[in-house]
Formats: structure tokens, C-alpha cells, sequence
């Protein structure tokens, strides 16, 4: 086994353990924790048998397996922060107008 497995698996039992964590604080849903658990499931899978992902590389035309598995991260790393800036503006939107309608409101208020 390869270092760079070892640390895969570790980060993949760390992940896991630490999802089972917020669902027992009540952070997670049951839903979410099937579904995290079950992708950091999937990331130990690919860190112990990278080559079963040989196939599609090859139809790809990609080199290595390691190449689909940093194309797949940095699409979903890109897709992530996308949606968490959009969540943040709503959030700065959504502030905003409930300051503005309490400040409206107290300003009336003799």
C-alpha cells in the first residue's frame, strides 16, 4: 500500500468519524449521514483501488487514474464555493432587508 493510500484512508476514517459526530450533536439529519458517510465511503474505495477507475481514464484519454480523481475534486472544490458565495450574498440580501424592516418599524414607535 501506498503512502499516499494510507493517507487517503485516514482522512476517509476521519471524515466518517467526524460525520458520526455532528449526527450525534444533532447537526446532521439521518439522510445527510448516509449520504456523507457514504461518500466518504466512496473516496476510501478510490484511495485503495485507484485502478478501478482505469476504464473511464481511458476512455477520457487521461494518463492516470490520479488525473480523473484531482479533475473530479477541483470541479467539485469550484461547484462548492460557487454555491457557497450565492448562499452568502442571499444571506447578506436577506439581513439586510430584515435590519432594514426592524429599523422601520422601532423608527416608528414614539
Amino acid at each position: 500500500m501506498a503512502g499516499i493510500q494510507l493517507i487517503g484512508i485516514i482522512v476517509a476514517l476521519s471524515a466518517i468519524h467526524l460525520t458520526h459526530l455532528y449526527y450525534k450533536r444533532s447537526y446532521f439529519s439521518k439522510k445527510e449521514l448516509f449520504f456523507w458517510a457514504g461518500l466518504w465511503c466512496v473516496f476510501m474505495a478510490l484511495a485503495l483501488f485507484p485502478g478501478s477507475v482505469s476504464p473511464l481514464t481511458g476512455y477520457l484519454g487521461l494518463a492516470r487514474p490520479m488525473d480523473l480523481i484531482m479533475i473530479l475534486a477541483f470541479i467539485v472544490l469550484f461547484s462548492v464555493t460557487f454555491h457557497n458565495y450565492v448562499m452568502g450574498r442571499t444571506h447578506d440580501r436577506e439581513l439586510e432587508r430584515l435590519v432594514r424592516t426592524i429599523a422601520l418599524r422601532d423608527g416608528r414607535r414614539p
